[in-house]
């Protein structure tokens, strides 16, 4: 077994991680092109309020409003955290001789 095959996985593991948090993430933005087009921000805030509190008692509306941003900008910040922690995996790898392993077999392949 490599000695990197741990990091090598780990690696995996954040890269899907983060094509999740990207896909979820365009799929709110493409949400909210058309509100910021036609109204600015104002009509992003009034989309997103309206999404939180859709199907809720009057009362409980400030607080879902509330915990959507909390849990936009959570995974705003998780997004941010997988990017960071992928690109530092990779470059750890690829010091650690990762590339030049993967080179090696491809030679010997060709041999």
């Amino acid at each position: 077994m490599r000695p990197n095959w741990t990091l090598r996985q780990v690696l995996a593991l954040l890269r899907g991680l983060a094509i999740m948090v990207a896909l979820f993430w365009t799929l709110v933005l493409l949400q909210l092109v058309p509100a910021l087009v036609r109204s600015g921000i104002a009509g992003v805030h009034e989309r997103i309020a309206r999404v939180a509190v859709a199907g809720l008692p009057p009362e409980q509306w400030g607080v879902a409003v509330t915990r959507m941003y909390t849990a936009l900008g959570a995974t705003l910040l998780f997004g941010v955290l997988l990017y960071l922690a992928q690109r530092y995996l990779g470059r750890r790898l690829a010091s650690h001789g990762g590339a030049a392993g993967r080179n090696l077999n491809v030679d010997t392949a060709t041999r």
